[in-house]
């Protein structure tokens, strides 16, 4: 009777104990999803493991919170420790639900598996690939996502997400697409090629919408590099590719967020390192359309320098189109003649002396000479005024 009494005991105990487990487990639970809990520890196979979900960083919580692009916080199995209320937004969810669900509840079925592929690479090396969200309603949703890795300890990893909406991008890749069909039924003319040239230029215009810093300098850059590439005795055919290239030269920073691209102070290495992805985004976007000239390359290289050290290849001289060569120094050249949302205008006279140096090392030495005939004895001026930003 006393074995009998004493195991009723230890069952009613047991009893209580899993009640106050699963008492805390949705207390827990609630915590994350209202943001109110600053880390969660997560019994693994390696034992236990913390989790940070609260930067100590207000500014730069403020900036995920306000920040037009969803980001997101999960663990390698896909739990979302962290979301802002942008990707709550995206996927027509409210942002208790989110938090402390599996990502791959958002993600498209034939996506799953690509997914899991890449949170267990626990690597340093950053990948981005498009992928389908599936909102609360069912509706489907292209982002770009951008995927990078943070330990937190010795085993222990999250990674860091940013989702980019890319419907607008894919409307305009369709209306791209029918054009070209259309197009493509008609006789190579003079009329065909002003009609394409005069999609992609709709496309920049997206891109002036988002930043019109941006929209400003690909058109100053677009006025120099042209007469920079006549200067230097071009065939006017070229010079007309290099008026295009350089007027669409930046139009991969429509996949960047809007409050990097206008940040008022200086960038930090991981905001600089998804800035120079902007190339090869431009490059993806016009790759497909045909064109007399390779304009998706000379978007791809206008980062280039002549001794390797640009990005995002590392080409060397002769590997850089010439083409390119003559974008870089009309870009460089507008932009610290410019004012920056992070610094004001550095001038003519700082920018010649920059080209000037670097001429040979970093930039084509004929090109340099040029574009310096240009400003100081036939007196080139912007017919556009820089943008200016406000500090405030």
């Amino acid at each position: 009777m006393e074995t009998a009494m004493k195991s009723q005991a230890e069952l009613s105990r047991e009893v209580e104990e899993l009640r106050t487990a699963l008492q805390e487990a949705h207390a827990a639970l609630d915590a994350i999803r209202e943001g109110t809990v600053d880390a969660l520890v997560v019994n693994g196979k390696s034992g236990e493991q913390i989790f940070s979900l609260v930067n100590s960083d207000q500014p730069y919580r403020i900036l995920l919170e306000e920040m037009s692009e969803g980001a997101l916080t999960v663990t390698s199995d896909g739990l979302i420790l962290f979301s802002n209320k942008r990707f709550a937004q995206m996927v027509n969810s409210p942002l208790n639900k989110v938090i402390g669900c599996n990502l791959q509840t958002w993600v498209a079925p034939e996506y799953r598996k690509i997914l899991e592929s890449l949170l267990n690479m626990v690597t340093e090396e950053k990948h981005r690939a498009e992928f389908i969200l599936v909102t609360e309603d069912g509706a489907r949703l292209p982002v770009y996502l951008s995927i990078g890795n943070v330990k937190v300890g010795k085993e222990a990893a999250v990674f860091c997400l940013v989702a980019t909406d890319l419907s607008e991008v894919k409307q305009i890749e369709k209306i791209v697409a029918s054009k070209k069909m259309a197009l493509a039924a008609l006789q190579a003319s003079q009329e065909l090629q002003e009609s394409l040239e005069e999609s992609i230029k709709a496309i920049a215009n997206t891109v002036e919408s988002r930043d019109e810093y941006t929209a400003g300098h690909m058109r100053r850059v677009g006025q120099l590099a042209p007469a920079i590439a006549r200067e230097m005795g071009l065939s006017e055919e070229s010079i007309h590719g290099i008026a295009l290239a350089s007027t669409i030269h930046d139009l991969g920073k429509i996949s960047i967020p809007v409050e990097i691209l206008t940040k008022p102070v200086k960038l930090s290495k991981i905001e600089y390192q998804l800035i120079q992805t902007h190339v090869e985004a431009g490059y993806d976007i016009v790759k497909n359309i045909k064109f007399p000239w390779p304009i998706a390359l000379l978007i791809l290289q206008h980062h280039e320098r002549m001794d390797g050290s640009g990005y995002p290849q590392g080409l060397k001289g002769e590997e850089i189109l010439l083409e390119s060569r003559i974008i870089a120094i009309a870009d460089v050249i507008e932009a610290m003649a410019s004012r920056r949302p992070y610094r004001t205008e550095l001038g003519i006279d700082a920018a010649l002396a920059e080209i000037s140096q670097g001429r040979g090392t970093l930039y084509d030495p004929a090109a340099v000479d040029a574009c310096i005939r240009l400003f100081l004895e036939k007196r080139f001026s912007f017919t556009l005024s820089p943008k200016s930003f406000s500090h405030a």
